[in-house]
């Protein structure tokens, strides 16, 4: 029995003409012109193979293929994707499915060969279906990531795409059956890292069919979550345009009692936020919204004179020294070992902090946001309790792309000692933090000795200076931490 083609095109002579080969070829061939018939012809004839041209009247080949694909009768049925020559966006989202693709014109001996090897008997459903090669790649300026996206959605394509613009962090979005299950940008993950990548209008993508392990970070549909980020692209120029500069400094005109009750969750992570940051662009950077959400709240209150806007103040700018050396990084790394290593080969270790009041802890973390290395932890800004019961993780220093330091906060108090064996897992090290080291109490002395011996921890105690420059302060903290680290001493200090 005659193999029956479908042949779509709205090239009335293009279609004549392959129309003849295929019938002299012995191949039944049906013909249309365009998406919606095609989809009928396709129901109704059943054929065994649908050659067309991705660019189609009324909808395209990829809803086409999209339509067949999910429909129980049909989903088996291969592609020809024809392309024309002008239209090389076209090949590049055709070619993200497992079909092939042939630009036009082409030679009859090319689409021949294609044919017999859509009708190869020793290759089953399955194989056909699935993912082959190393994926797609191309330029943002020829297909931008929301077309993309739908394309991996409609294809219910399971790979990594990653984004690249410029010199920044690369953009990294996990695909599962079509949907986003994890976005990353450097430090910045789910949402708030998509819906900037959304932005980038020039760039390079690399799509690799790949199966992954990776804690999801993004909930959302991919219909409503391109719904939510193309509204938030259609507003961010105007919000943009009523903003301060980025470099703008930002005060907090009044008390939190005076503030109204019940603020929404990102006015809430404002005011917290504003306890560790001064500048717009690291009020955006830090937050965990997104960058519309995080700006539109900022707006709110500096509108509401809750929060004043300081353009004068002049700005420290800090010469781009590492934090550590390659050598001192590389040593930290074997420190780390023993500890286990997350999906992206990153090694972690843990810093335990010791403070006998949380107004110390807001010093010292304070301090600390002023290096680019240190990134507060997300859940602070959801649980301020973490802060101020001195218990949970407060930030994370990055050592090298592939190491970094947790710090993690541990009650000073004798009640809380049952605690230290279990969290102190994968510790590198501890900071204790005092007022002054000439006062630090008997009962911080003693926690000091049982974390030097029973823990077997190197040990750092830091008098937090408040007249100290934070910069200053925490570039030396840390240089002294790591000197404690890599020659296994316990310094006691100012």
């Amino acid at each position: 029995m005659a193999k029956r083609i479908l042949l779509v095109d709205e090239n009335k002579s293009f279609v004549r003409k392959l129309d003849k080969r295929l019938s002299k070829a012995r191949y039944t061939v049906v013909t249309t012109s365009d998406g919606a018939s095609a989809l009928e012809a396709v129901l109704t004839n059943k054929p065994d193979l649908v050659i067309t041209n991705y660019h189609l009247p009324v909808f395209g080949g990829e809803r086409l293929r999209a339509f067949i694909r999910n429909n129980p009768t049909t989903f088996h049925i291969p592609f020809i994707f024809l392309v024309n020559p002008e239209r090389e966006k076209d090949f590049t989202l055709a070619s993200i499915g497992p079909d092939v693709c042939l630009y036009k014109p082409f030679r009859w001996e090319e689409i021949s060969r294609r044919i017999e090897e859509a009708f190869n008997p020793s290759l089953t459903e399955k194989d056909r279906l699935e993912e082959k090669g190393a994926g797609v790649e191309g330029h943002l300026k020829e297909v931008n990531l929301v077309d993309l996206l739908q394309i991996f959605s409609l294809n219910r394509r399971t790979g990594i795409l990653t984004i690249t613009s410029g010199d920044g962090p690369e953009g990294i979005i996990h695909l599962k059956e079509g949907d986003v299950v994890s976005t990353t940008l450097g430090l910045i993950a789910g949402e708030k890292a998509l819906f900037r990548i959304l932005r980038w209008q020039v760039g390079t993508f690399k799509y690799r069919p790949e199966k992954f392990t990776v804690a999801r970070n993004i909930s959302r549909s991919i219909d409503a979550l391109l719904m939510e980020g193309m509204r938030q692209l259609d507003e961010w120029k105007t919000l943009q345009s009523k903003m301060p500069p980025a470099s703008a400094h930002l005060k907090l005109r009044k008390g939190k009692g005076e503030l109204p009750k019940n603020l929404r969750p990102v006015t809430r992570e404002v005011i917290l936020l504003l306890e560790f940051y001064e500048t717009v662009d690291h009020m955006i950077d830090k937050s965990n919204f997104t960058d519309y959400e995080i700006c539109k709240a900022l707006l709110g209150l500096i509108q509401k004179d809750i929060i004043e806007v300081h353009l004068d103040e002049e700005e420290v700018v800090r010469e781009e020294i590492p934090l550590v050396s390659p050598d001192q990084a590389l040593k930290i790394r074997k420190i780390l070992s023993s500890s286990t290593a997350d999906f992206q080969g990153t090694e972690w270790g843990k810093i335990l902090l010791f403070s006998p009041t949380a107004d110390l802890i807001k010093e010292f973390t304070a301090s600390a946001n002023y290096l680019s290395e240190f990134a507060l932890a997300r859940d602070n800004f959801s649980n301020q309790e973490i802060i101020s019961a001195s218990f949970g993780n407060l930030g994370s220093l990055s050592i090298s792309e592939k190491t970094r330091l947790k710090l993690f906060a541990l009650p000073s108090r004798e009640e809380a000692y049952p605690l230290l064996k279990p969290f102190s897992e994968g510790s590198a090290g501890a900071i204790f933090l005092t007022s002054s080291v000439e006062n630090s109490d008997q009962e911080g002395n003693e926690l000091m000795d049982y974390v030097k011996k029973e823990l077997d921890l190197p040990v750092l105690q830091l008098n937090i200076n408040e007249e100290t420059a934070r910069e200053d302060a925490a570039m030396n903290v840390f240089n002294r931490l790591f000197d404690v680290l890599l020659n296994k001493q316990n310094h006691t200090g100012e």
